[in-house]
């Protein structure tokens, strides 16, 4: 899961950065690389605003053309509820509203979210 997160590109990094209408999107930017590629996709207490708040966002919608973010987004959900540094977040009821989501995806990119799931599970 986490070397799939690793291979975001900068276009992507920018792209979630800006999720919050691209308010503070620099914030959110240095942020969201210091946990991806530092602290291996998981956050601090501190971050849970900069860069968490557009993480969170980008993994509650599917934009065209933008599937891959959708999953790292969801997939960073996804890791820090299962490390515990998420405990707002509920993986049951994340996977129930978005699962019309997930079907939308190409078949590559919904196993990555399927498998990311039943791992935080088992």
């Amino acid at each position: 899961m986490i070397k799939f997160i690793q291979s975001i590109t900068d276009k992507e990094l920018k792209y979630i950065s800006e999720r919050d209408y691209g308010s503070d999107a620099e914030k959110h930017l240095e942020a969201l690389r210091s946990v991806i590629f530092k602290q291996n996709g998981l956050i601090t207490e501190d971050q849970c605003w900069y860069p968490y708040e557009v993480v969170e966002l980008g993994s509650n919608a599917l934009h065209e053309g933008h599937e891959r973010e959708f999953v790292i987004c969801t997939l960073l959900i996804i890791l820090n509820v299962k490390n515990g540094t998420d405990l707002v977040n509920d993986l049951d009821h994340k996977f129930e509203s978005f699962s019309y989501e997930y079907d939308r995806l190409p078949k590559e990119l919904s196993e990555l979210v399927l498998n990311g799931y039943v791992g935080a599970c088992c």
